[in-house]
């Protein structure tokens, strides 16, 4: 086995942690995020419970935390106004949660899969930047608004920048000195030096901030009147054991109003806006949620939708306000180091019972405190990295990313997202219209022209437009063929217009050959696919028999490799010219390599290294065997690997996986293979490993896709936990290790994001391997 499932006694330290600091910061978000819904505070906090345990239970993420949602302000306090009653409300909020639970198991979630990435890499980043924006006044002590209150645009007129210029004239030293001495704990907390410590591992940055937040206003009360805090800079919490004013919990409660709320049409219509509104953010929390796990865990769409509808339906019945997935107590989560779902079940637990029992101990807990763990987190969200990373991906991922950055900030969650994809759609159909086809001119002798277009694998009737300005463009007297072979889908638009072309290339004196192959909408009035490639063929039969024949005649498949070769090698420098290449191009070769690639690949044929990266010969090196494993018994591939790290001085190193392969589905089939099964025998340990959440998905085919990726991410660690490569990495961050894989039928690479290199330092334990791997000495 490559790595030891994670068994809760082994993660309820870390989980405990977690959901500790998380409870410190949902605390206030709830009552604040209340408070602007024009909810009683209660409510909030009840939201809170039930996002925490309810939710917490039934969820399939690890590491999302649900809860009161900023998202959902506005609509909630719209809804309690148009309702009359909060009472009334409440009945709506669990026709929503019906809703939500009737979307899952209609399988709603699949929604997710359509956001992409540039723009939920946004989403994130603007919510960094919307809480470190927010919490400036938070930070220096103007407390006006309540936490949780994310609106650019408040109902008071004001903005986010405005707030801030109101902040810095009232502001205050001691809350000021307590948000100082908070961050200065976490970015210590943060330091490798101190992280390794027993106090590092053990006790939470976050926590030790808040108890530092305290004794410092506890000694401004005492010592410096000055500096102490009032009581709108602390937590506010109600009291429900033992309060005089307030006549218990039982008074504070509020319980949904049935006999009124089920007969209005206006009940039925804010529950379905709150269900629609609450599922979309949480799958779009959950995706982002995923996204930065560092194990890249799946969070099952329509499981969560029908967790969060039965938190909702529960919610409303004890008198709390809508719950969604929410991303800044996720993010909290996942920093302060959760490994799985019981991080965000002790939140819960400690939400309800610290609530209850010592809500005047809470109530002394510094909100400049609490701010400084906000700005820390929104830094870790909205790093200066990750916009260099986009922007070095092109324009294509940046705009988007940028764009919905700036549209979050400046409306709201979703108007943002939105905004967001239309712009990423754009390109998506600008890159749809420029891959329709791959054009190349074939280095063909006794022809000027010889042309070869190869169709994508998906041409749609969107691409016809492209189709028609290429074949305009083709010059006369040209040997043209249109190479359909691989397409699983040409639209019968497209076949319609090469067809139509056909009269067009008589008249300009072009030969084209068009060959649909099975994925063409028409059938029956096309040639079929000939045995070779047009150009091939050019190369070995004289030019009138081509002109004349609907297809090019076949050559035997043992003489085709040869004919073509000896074409090559008596044409070196020709063929050099032709495809622009340096004149020395051989020579240099022959000096020698210096790649700054290593891929490990897998044996099978289809996976064309170079033609999916671009790259020429001498700046990949490759290594293949099957299901790209990296296991330590292989003392062949590991020899390999430290040839090319430590004797080649490659940069990354590349996992490179692909989805269909043969490895992975016969270990799955448990197939008895011979010699191959010592091959599957670590697949299939992969397969033990994530026994849970391959169970999960709905079925075979997904399983199989999910476990190719599974293998990649354990090979990645695999190989980070050698020993010659921790030697030879060393402190150089220049450095990296990747896992992608590849998806044969869209011809498209995807990089899984398999950072190792922090987490190796930061928790080891998220890597124990077989014995004898971590200390191999190969």
């Amino acid at each position: 086995m490559t790595r030891s499932a994670s068994s809760l006694p082994e993660t309820l330290p870390a989980d405990l942690r977690a959901g500790l600091v998380t409870f410190l910061v949902a605390l206030p978000l709830c009552l604040g995020i209340a408070l602007a819904s024009g909810a009683p505070p209660l409510a909030g906090i009840i939201g809170g419970v039930v996002g925490g345990l309810i939710v917490g239970l039934l969820s399939g993420s690890s590491l999302s935390v649900s809860g009161p949602a900023a998202g959902l302000t506005t609509i909630v306090a719209a809804n309690i106004l148009k309702l009359g009653t909060f009472e009334t409300f409440l009945v709506a909020v669990m026709l929503a949660g019906a809703l939500q639970v009737a979307f899952g198991f209609a399988r709603a979630g699949a929604i997710a899969n359509y956001f992409p990435s540039a723009v939920i890499k946004g989403m994130l980043a603007a919510i960094g930047l919307t809480l470190i924006l927010k919490q400036i006044p938070h930070a220096v002590g103007y407390d006006a608004d309540a936490e949780g209150d994310f609106a650019f645009f408040q109902p008071d007129g004001a903005t986010t920048f405005s707030e801030i210029g109101r902040a810095f004239h009232a502001f205050t030293l001691g809350a000021s000195l307590i948000t100082l001495a908070s961050l200065i704990i976490l970015l210590l907390w943060a330091r490798p030096a101190v992280a390794r410590t027993w106090v590092g591992r053990n006790v939470p940055g976050a926590l030790v901030a808040v108890l530092v937040g305290v004794g410092l206003n506890a000694v401004f009360s005492g010592q410096f009147p000055d500096l102490a805090l009032n009581t709108r800079q602390l937590v506010q919490l109600p009291v429900l054991l033992g309060g005089p004013a307030t006549g218990g919990a039982g008074a504070l409660l509020r319980l949904p109003a049935f006999g009124t709320g089920l007969g209005q049409p206006q009940v039925w219509l804010a529950a379905l806006t709150i269900a629609i509104v609450a599922s979309l953010e949480t799958l779009l929390n959950v995706e982002a949620t995923d996204k930065l796990d560092p194990l890249h865990r799946r969070t099952p769409a329509n499981r969560e939708l029908k967790a969060q509808g039965v938190g909702n339906l529960i919610s409303g019945l004890l008198g709390g306000i809508p719950v969604t997935s929410v991303i800044v107590r996720s993010s909290v989560n996942l920093t302060a180091g959760a490994r799985t779902k019981h991080a965000a079940i002790v939140h819960g637990i400690l939400l309800l019972g610290c609530v209850v029992l010592i809500p005047g101990l809470l109530n002394r807990i510094p909100l400049a405190a609490l701010a400084g763990i906000l700005l820390f987190t929104g830094y870790k969200l909205t790093k200066p990295a990750l916009y260099g990373e986009l922007w070095r991906l092109g324009l294509n991922q940046f705009l988007p990313f940028i764009t919905t950055i700036v549209a979050v900030l400046l409306t709201d969650l979703l108007i943002g997202i939105g905004i967001g994809v239309v712009v990423g759609l754009f390109f998506i159909l600008r890159a749809n219209f420029r891959t329709t086809f791959f054009f190349r001119r074939d280095p063909t002798p006794g022809i000027t022209d010889a042309i070869t277009i190869n169709l994508a694998d998906h041409v749609s009737f969107l691409n016809k437009a492209s189709i028609i300005t290429i074949l305009d463009q083709l010059p006369d007297d040209s040997v043209v063929q249109i190479d359909g072979r691989q397409s699983s889908y040409i639209d019968y638009d497209v076949v319609e217009t090469i067809e139509n072309f056909r009269e067009t290339a008589r008249l300009r004196n072009i030969h084209l050959t068009f060959l649909p192959g099975p994925g063409a909408s028409a059938t029956g009035r096309y040639a079929a696919a000939p045995a070779l490639d047009v150009a091939r063929s050019l190369a070995s039969n004289p030019v009138t028999e081509l002109l004349d024949a609907p297809t090019p005649p076949p050559v035997p498949a043992d003489a085709d490799l040869t004919r073509y070769h000896e074409l090559f090698a008596n044409n070196r420098h020709w063929v050099a010219e032709k495809l622009r290449l340096s004149p020395t191009y051989f020579t240099d070769m022959a000096r020698g390599q210096s790649p700054q690639f290593l891929f490990i690949g897998c044996s099978d044929s289809r996976v064309t290294l170079d033609t999916m990266t671009g790259t020429n010969p001498g700046e990949i090196f490759v290594h293949r065997n099957i299901a790209n494993l990296v296991i330590p018994t292989d003392l062949n591939a590991l020899s390999v690997i430290q040839y090319a790290i430590t004797a080649l001085k490659v940069q990354h190193v590349v996992v490179v996986g692909h989805y269909g392969c043969g490895g992975i589905r016969a270990a799955m089939a448990r197939q008895d293979l011979g010699l191959i099964n010592k091959w599957l025998i670590p697949i299939r340990d992969v397969m033990r490993l994530h026994r849970e959440e391959l169970q999960r998905l709905p079925n075979e085919s997904d399983r199989f896709r999910r476990l190719v990726e599974l293998n990649i991410q354990e090979q990645v660690y695999n190989l980070c936990k050698t020993s010659f490569v921790q030697q030879a990495w060393a402190g150089k961050e220049h450095q990296h290790v990747h896992g992608w894989v590849y998806d044969i039928r869209e011809g498209l690479l995807r990089d899984l994001e398999i950072d190792v290199r922090d987490l190796l330092h930061r928790d080891d334990d998220l890597f124990r391997l077989t014995a004898g791997i971590a200390g191999d000495g190969h």
